[in-house]
Formats: C-alpha cells, structure tokens, sequence
C-alpha cells in the first residue's frame, strides 16, 4: 500500500480549529510572515502546510484587492481552505512546479546516494533566486521548511536572518516535530500548535487505506501510533499489528525461551523490514514497548474486568505481573527502551538487540 505523501494529499483529517484560525487571519490581511507549525511526527502538519499553500497561492491566481495582494472577494464564500479540484496549482504542486513555493528538505547525499541526515547549505540555495523575485510581480510565494528540526546550526542561522529582515508577501512555514530550536527562531514565528488525531479521525484517515473493520484494531492502532496518521499507516504496512501477534506467541510459552523460538521471530521481522524499509527494528520494538507499558497499566487498574484487544493479550498480561512484579517490569520497559534507542543511535547488531529485549521481557 502507498502512503500518500502531504503535497498531494487534499483532504483534511482533524485540525479544523487551526483551519480557522489560518482563514479568519486570511480574510482580515493579517498573515504573518512566518509561522511555526509544531506537534507530533505525522500528524498531518505538512499537509497542511501544502493545503493552505494552495489556497493562498490559488487566491493570489484569481482577481486581487487591496495592497496585500489578498482576494476579498472571497471573504464570505470561503469557509474551509479548499480550493477546486480542477485548479491548475494541484497538479504543479503535486509535481514540485510551482514557480511560488519552494520547500526545503532533507536532500540526498550523492556520494551515498542516502539522505542526509540534516538540512544543510546548499539545500537554502535555491532561496536566493526564490525571493530575489518583484514582490510586484511575484505576488504571494510560500516557503515550507519540513522540518526546522532537521537544520544544523548554519543553515538554522541563515534562516534567522530572514526572518528578522522578512522579504514582502512571503510566507515561512516552519514545521516542527517537537525538536529543540533557537529561542531567537521560535520568537519570529506565529506559533500554531497541531494535536494528534482523535481515535474518529484516525479511523476516518484510515478508511481509503485500508480495510479495517474491527474496533479492537483501531484502538490499538490508535494507542501505538499516539494520534499519528503515518505513524499508523506505517503500522498497517509493516504488518506491525501481526508483530505484536508474534510477541504474545512468543511470550506464552514455557520460559526460559529456546534460542530458535526468539530467532524464528527475529528472521520473520528482518524479512518484513527488508520488504519496506521505512521502519527499523528499533521502530517496531519502541511499538512493543509502548502497547506494553499503555495496556499493563489499564491491565493493573481493572484485572479481570480488562477486555483484551489483540487475542492472548490479557494473559500475557498477567503472566508479566506475576512473573516481575508491576513496578519492577516497567523499570524493564524504561530498560528495553534505552536498549532501542541505543541500538538504533550506534548501530548496534540486530540480533543481539533482538535478543537482549527479549531476555528484559522473560528473564
């Protein structure tokens, strides 16, 4: 299944207060020049950052008033940020060619042919020409940085000063995963803030996607995805829900567990993770850790009243608190956790940290 990525996804899940508030700041021409678009990773913030692209740029298209530049016209037509299906600006932004908006990424290294792990120099040069541009003659242009996180401290620089000497009728959308920015970049910025996705939005996001018709899924889907619409299609992909079908298996039997049994399971995820490589190893063992920690904590609070989501859950429940004690076992998860973490940060063996979570789980 493909993942539909933010430039050509039209539809809006969620986020309607923001909607609002981006339209009413519209219609009153009092855009400011740069906004932050915060929250969670994959919560939808880049489609929205191209879904009111379109709409600005789509507005700037049509017949203007006022000195900047904004379509009045429309303001008591305009009750969401759509614009026609039919518009020329969808398929140009669909295919990165709109002469108006520009987004920096992340590029590609080409000696290693990977992307970079950070956004540097030479991915802002293209900025120069950009909004070197006639504001009379350019009208609106939009910037969209996904993500400021991804900046080194130069290319973080380079961004503040122009910020603090904006260019007219431009648009700086900065989106944020939660990662640590300058004080002086966040001081610059409208803040708007995106929540994750209620359990009906994410059900809603996931209709086109795929066939999901259990409740039990969708709870759990939305649980270890925490609200994230990629995060769960992710999931969906990588058959994360049948991962955590292999742990409860494997937890219910005799332990200690053989070596072959934890391996079994290890070349069964390697195979689905070569398959798709979107996700880690250290990915799907975090999702473990999370449907864990979550469901023994209700699992503690209601015992027998607990309704299982996932077929065994409820016994391998009360196995893990019998067999570690409540407390004691979610100081196993903080340590499984930092294994994961470490592991993906120094590129440590697969097996061994495969093995050594499981060992924190049973031992």
């Amino acid at each position: 299944m493909d993942i539909i990525e933010p430039h050509d996804t039209h539809r809006l899940i969620g986020h309607k207060k923001q909607e609002q508030y981006i339209l009413s700041m519209w219609k009153k021409g009092k855009l400011p020049h740069a906004f932050l678009f915060s929250g969670p990773r994959g919560i939808g913030k880049a489609t929205f950052a191209f879904r009111f692209s379109r709409f600005l740029l789509y507005s700037d298209d049509n017949k203007m008033n006022g000195q900047n530049g904004l379509d009045f016209s429309q303001e008591d037509t305009s009750q969401t940020l759509d614009i026609p299906n039919e518009a020329n600006i969808n398929r140009q932004i669909s295919n990165n060619a709109h002469p108006k908006l520009l987004v920096i990424q992340r590029s590609e290294n080409i000696q290693t042919k990977k992307l970079r792990n950070e956004i540097v120099i030479d991915d802002l040069r293209p900025l120069r020409g950009f909004l070197n541009l006639k504001a009379s003659d350019a009208g609106w242009r939009v910037v969209i940085i996904d993500t400021i996180d991804d900046m080194n401290r130069n290319t973080a620089n380079a961004i503040l000063k122009l910020l603090e000497e904006p260019p007219k009728k431009v648009v700086f959308i900065l989106i944020s995963n939660g990662g640590m920015l300058l004080p002086t970049i966040t001081s610059r910025c409208h803040l708007l803030k995106f929540l994750p996705l209620s359990k009906d939005d994410l059900a809603s996001a996931l209709e086109s996607f795929s066939d999901i018709s259990k409740q039990s899924d969708i709870d759990i889907i939305h649980q270890l995805s925490g609200g994230s619409i990629r995060l769960a299609k992710e999931m969906i992909t990588l058959d994360l829900l049948e991962n955590l079908t292999d742990i409860i298996d494997l937890l219910s039997r005799s332990w200690p567990l053989s070596a072959l049994d934890i391996d079994t399971i290890f070349e069964k995820w390697q195979r689905s993770l070569r398959r798709n490589q979107s996700l880690s190893l250290e990915d799907k063992l975090v999702m473990v850790i999370n449907w864990l920690s979550e469901g023994l904590v209700k699992f503690n609070k209601v015992s027998d009243k607990y309704v299982a989501r996932l077929k065994n859950e409820d016994l391998i429940f009360n196995k893990l608190v019998e067999a570690h004690g409540m407390e004691n076992f979610l100081y196993r998860l903080k340590d499984a956790e930092e294994l994961a973490r470490k592991s993906k940060a120094l590129n440590l063996d697969q097996k061994e940290t495969f093995f050594s979570f499981i060992q924190l789980l049973t031992k």
